[in-house]
């Protein structure tokens, strides 16, 4: 049962960060997810530079952060589902992944809760709930 729970967090997260890459990648095109309400914040976006690089405008760099925190949730959830999968007596028998798990998961949460809205903050939380019944299952055995 620990594997299972293991594996449907992983998976939670493979989908949390498809989807918001997806989201991302429609938004080079035609600004609807994370552009914001006011359009003419996104045009000052684009017009403003970022001082570490003046050849990159605010938009853009915004655009390259939210796919970057995709391919980390991917990432993320595509080692632990390979894990999960291939190596389980691995992760069953490492506290330190264990912890490593509960550790990223619990940390998203609390991003979710405090940056962003109810459905990342449900998503991670599960994912959590997921890792923690993993790692109580395990210590019980």
């Amino acid at each position: 049962m620990p594997r299972v729970f293991l594996f449907s967090g992983a998976l939670i997260f493979i989908a949390l960060g498809a989807y918001h890459g997806f989201l991302t990648l429609r938004d080079i095109s035609t600004p609807r997810a994370f552009t914001p309400t006011d359009e003419s914040v996104r045009r000052a976006m684009q017009e403003s530079r970022v001082a570490l690089n003046r050849s990159i405008n605010l938009w853009d760099a915004w655009l390259g952060f939210n796919l970057s925190h995709s391919l980390g949730l991917i990432v993320f959830g595509g080692g632990l589902l390979t894990i999960a999968w291939l190596h389980f007596p691995v992760f069953a028998r490492s506290p330190s992944l264990q912890v490593a798990a509960l550790v990223v998961a619990a940390t998203y949460f609390v991003l979710a809760l405090r940056f962003w809205f109810w459905a990342p903050a449900l998503a991670t939380g599960i994912c959590l709930a997921c890792f923690l019944a993993a790692f109580l299952l395990l210590r019980a055995a």
